[in-house]
């Protein structure tokens, strides 16, 4: 192939780059419609069609690599918005959230109600001579005979109360940052103050809320230290 012919295909092949996908899309739809339908590629002249499997290829290949460009260029579009999303959160929500417990000291313990296997055959066996349905009897017997009962109590042990106050100071004047989860998670402990007026422990949507910030704290640090 001589200069002149080279610098048409390259100058084709530019153009093909440039072409939108949904054009490329139906170049090769036309293409290979022309090419596996014996009626038209006969129309077309005898010289045009030894080239007809090449253009097809080059079409179907740019147009494979074009769809994978705009894909991974999306997908990264994507990461960065989510990566600068985190790292707003990380500053002005969970580094400062986490920071008021440096002094406070949540403390966590957990009873077991039915530690060993004779008490929960026993709790089985009343459950199931409990009910009049012996189906509804069998269900809570099963579920009874599994169910060790555990519950966990936490306190905030020195330092201060739990800084649920201070919490919803940063949540709202850091609203923009702030999850659905971490404002459903604020509501839930501010709405369980009205119904435990007692301090002494923690409410456990209180305990929910302490987990949820310490994790986030910790999965964001880790991405962004």
């Amino acid at each position: 192939m001589d200069a002149a012919g080279l610098a048409a295909a390259k100058q084709s092949l530019e153009v093909l780059k440039s072409t939108p996908m949904w054009v490329l899309l139906g170049l090769c739809a036309i293409l290979a419609f022309i090419w596996w339908s014996p009626q038209f590629s006969q129309q077309l002249p005898p010289s045009l069609l030894p080239a007809l499997p090449l253009t097809l290829f080059v079409t179907a290949t740019l147009a494979i690599f074009k769809l994978a460009s705009i894909v991974i260029t999306t997908w990264l579009s994507h990461r960065s918005v989510a990566e600068a999303r985190d790292l707003a959160r990380f500053e002005n929500l969970y580094r400062p959230l986490i920071t008021l417990f440096l002094t406070r000291h949540v403390v966590t313990s957990t009873g077991v109600g039915t530690p060993r296997l004779r008490h929960r055959l026993s709790n089985a066996w009343m459950e199931l001579g409990a009910y009049r349905s012996r189906w509804m009897g069998l269900k809570r017997a099963c579920r009874a005979l599994f169910d060790r009962q555990v519950s966990m109590s936490a306190e905030v042990e020195f330092g201060g109360d739990f800084p649920l106050s201070q919490i919803l100071d940063l949540v709202r004047d850091n609203s923009s940052h702030a999850s659905f989860e971490l404002i459903r998670l604020v509501n839930r402990a501010d709405r369980s103050r009205y119904e435990e007026p007692d301090f002494s422990l923690l409410t456990d949507e209180e305990l929910a809320l302490f987990t949820h910030i310490d994790s986030e704290h910790r999965r964001l640090s880790s991405k962004f230290k």
